[in-house]
This record gives C-alpha cells, sequence and structure tokens, in this order.
C-alpha cells in the first residue's frame, strides 16, 4: 500500500532525495531496532520514552503503536522535513523487514505548517489509525507498508 492526499502529493512531487544524509539522531532511531510487548511492536528509542500509557489506554494495538512509535521530524532537523522523513522511514523500512518478511509495518507521515510528524504500526486486519478518507484531513498525509518502496532515487 502506497497512497496519499492530493496535499502531500503536492509536496512529493518536488521530493529531490540526491545526497540526502539521514540526521544522525533519526538513524540512532532506526538502529535502537524494534521490541516486541504485548503482541505490539516499538522502536527501541521510542519506546524508552517515559510516558504514563498502557496498551489498556487505547481501544487496540494499533493505537498504542501509533502512539508510542512516533517521531517529530522537526525534533531533529531545521528544514528539509520530507526528505528526511522518507529516508528515516526507509531505514525503518529496511530494520523491519530483516526480522518480520511476512509482516507489514506500516508508516503514516504527517506534514502540516509546523513540522512533520511519522508514525508506525504493524499492519492488522480490522484495524488501522487512519481513515480510508485521507483528503478528509487538513495536512498532508502519506501511509506506505514496508513492503513497497517510498521516495524516488
Amino acid at each position: 500500500m502506497f497512497t496519499m492526499n492530493s496535499e502531500m502529493s503536492k509536496a512529493y512531487s518536488n521530493l529531490l532525495l540526491d545526497n540526502v544524509e539521514l540526521d544522525r539522531s533519526l538513524c540512532e532511531i532506526t538502529e535502537s531496532g524494534f521490541k516486541g510487548q504485548n503482541g505490539c511492536f516499538f522502536l527501541g528509542k521510542c519506546l524508552e520514552i517515559d510516558t504514563n500509557t498502557s496498551i489498556n489506554d487505547f481501544p487496540d494495538k494499533t493505537g498504542y503503536e501509533c502512539f508510542i512509535n512516533s517521531v517529530n521530524i522537526d525534533d531533529y532537523v531545521e528544514d528539509g522535513y520530507l526528505e528526511q522523513a522518507v529516508s528515516f522511514v526507509r531505514n525503518v523500512f529496511s530494520q523491519w523487514n530483516d526480522i518480520q518478511e511476512s509482516k507489514k509495518l506500516i508508516a503514516i507521515l504527517s506534514l502540516d505548517e509546523f513540522g512533520l510528524k511519522v508514525k508506525f504500526h504493524m499492519h492488522r486486519v480490522g484495524e488501522q489509525w487512519l481513515s480510508d478518507e485521507l483528503e478528509d484531513y487538513e495536512e498532508s498525509i502519506l501511509v506506505v507498508d514496508s513492503s513497497e518502496s517510498i521516495g524516488s532515487e
């Protein structure tokens, strides 16, 4: 699955990935690997962040994973949010595909005037984070799974 709304399509059409080097802090998040817990998968660095939540605070595992596996790209870089996010997702998918070939990981990129957020969750039948109607969102939205390639070389 690779889909986006028209707002993201505009931004994505201007994407330039030549010579994009992933920010070192974002690279460290991808290198932290995945940890399984309660049937969920989390990026190691994201799981280290202290929150007062548990799986019981969410309607499903997808919601819990999206809450924990949430990275604000703008917390790490000053500009080039989309380019950094695409590189980040590529690296996360590479790590994921090395350990979970049969299960898909979904990445959700959400870009607005304040920055770009990336969320990850495992694909589960009957669970999803977003509505199927991506055009209903004001922000730019891209959804891609780990079986697809993101960005063009």
